[in-house]
């Protein structure tokens, strides 16, 4: 049962400087709030009111395809809009189910991440800098293709209401084949209510809204929550090769100690590496939770769509609109898959090499407990970390199989056409 106070986070969370944009638009979205926000129970409300829209949108688009194209490449653009709908439900639904896992994730990196900037030297504030700029750099990678889908569709809409109205409110004649539908109408199962300018017009346009902001939107905060595990493991592997005891007590000189003292510092220090990397892994595994279903349904999905539009695309005869949509939908699902699949890939190779940074410390000139403590941590840190989506290991070679399947399922397609 969804609680408001299972909403709530702290102001300063929202400041955060990898996730602030991404948690400002989830504010306004309703999936969360913040703890000096006026009745914040209205984020609930319009959270479940935004989530409907998307699903009955999607239902609406599924209806329609099932009602069948004459036209290939209408049907193409059409279900390949309907397949990005249906995906963004399954994982809006999804976000709303694993509402307090995302939560309490957040809630943990803020605190971390306030500690890492507090005790963090000037090269972990260049790497936090560069995550930062990533992870901005992946989000509007993301962000734009979808925005131009979304302009390109609102702008032949604005024309033709304008200057060919013919085309936007005279169902007789679209049916008859005389007039072309605009790309919204393409979309929805309306029928003769496509003459009603609320239902018909204003509902497709509310409908593309949520469709452009929300898609992007979810898939790139994820990126940036892989994107900081993937950080912390870099600075773990940092810090382990530097074997620093000076991190822990900055007054700390390592040559007036004592080789018991100095021994006392090494353990205390191995300690906190140990502490991070259980909380890495729990982060990770907390994440692979959060994702797996959705994943897993893009991973379908998108595989034999992409194939689906590159065959239309080869057989049809599509206008040059129609060549800009399904260029725009098959790098934007290929780029939701691969976002996915490479930084599991860097986790996973940043994690097997944190077992040479263990190694790289000057071990041979500790004691024999220091020396076995460091044995222990290179055979705990040479355990994979590898993260998979149900039945799907997350890895670049997988996307790499996924498109070579695609390429197969499409010469396929070919031979039999």
């Amino acid at each position: 049962m969804l609680r408001v106070k299972d909403l709530l986070l702290s102001h300063d969370i929202f400041d955060n400087i990898i996730f602030h944009l991404h948690l400002r638009c989830f504010r306004l979205y309703g999936y969360v709030s913040a703890k000096d926000q006026c009745r914040p129970w209205l984020s609930l409300a319009r959270c479940i009111f935004f989530t409907a829209c998307i699903w009955l949108t999607c239902v609406l688009m599924l209806a329609r395809v099932f009602q069948g194209y004459e036209s290939l490449i209408d049907g193409a653009i059409t279900c390949a809009t309907t397949v990005q709908y249906l995906a963004v439900s399954i994982s809006t639904l999804n976000a709303i189910v694993q509402r307090k896992r995302v939560i309490s994730l957040l809630r943990e990196i803020n605190v971390d991440m306030q500690q890492l900037m507090i005790s963090a030297d000037i090269g972990e504030w260049d790497l936090l800098l560069s995550t930062q700029k990533y992870t901005r750099k992946i989000t509007l990678i993301l962000w734009v293709p979808s925005m131009v889908a979304g302009l390109l569709a609102w702008t032949d809409c604005i024309y033709r209401t304008l200057f060919m109205p013919e085309t936007v409110f005279n169902m007789p004649a679209v049916r008859a084949g005389k007039e072309q539908p605009i790309l919204l109408f393409k979309l929805y199962p309306f029928g003769e209510l496509c003459d009603n300018f609320v239902i018909g017009y204003l509902s497709p346009w509310y409908a593309l809204c949520l469709g452009i902001t929300t898609i992007p939107l979810w898939h790139t905060f994820i990126t940036c929550l892989m994107k900081y595990m993937h950080l912390k493991l870099i600075i773990l592997k940092k810090k382990a090769a530097e074997m620093n005891i000076t991190r822990l007590n900055a007054f700390l000189d390592p040559d007036r100690l004592t080789p018991a003292q100095l021994n006392r510092w090494q353990i205390e220090l191995i300690k906190t590496f140990v502490k991070d990397h259980l909380k890495i892994r729990r982060f990770v595994h907390e994440l692979e939770q959060l994702i797996r279903v959705p994943v897993m349904a893009d991973f379908i999905i998108f595989s034999v769509l992409i194939c689906f539009l590159f065959f239309a695309l080869s057989v049809g005869s599509p206008s040059k609109i129609d060549n800009i949509f399904m260029f725009i939908y098959i790098f934007v699902m290929a780029s939701i898959l691969w976002i996915y699949h490479w930084h599991a890939t860097l986790i996973s190779e940043c994690h097997e090499e944190l077992s040479f940074a263990y190694y790289s410390a000057p071990w041979h000139a500790y004691d024999q407990t220091m020396k076995r403590t460091i044995l222990l941590m290179i055979v705990h840190a040479q355990r994979p970390m590898k993260m998979r989506a149900v039945m799907v290991q997350l890895s670049v070679e997988t996307f790499i199989d996924i498109v070579r399947g695609a390429y197969t399922y499409f010469n396929i397609l070919s031979q039999l056409y």
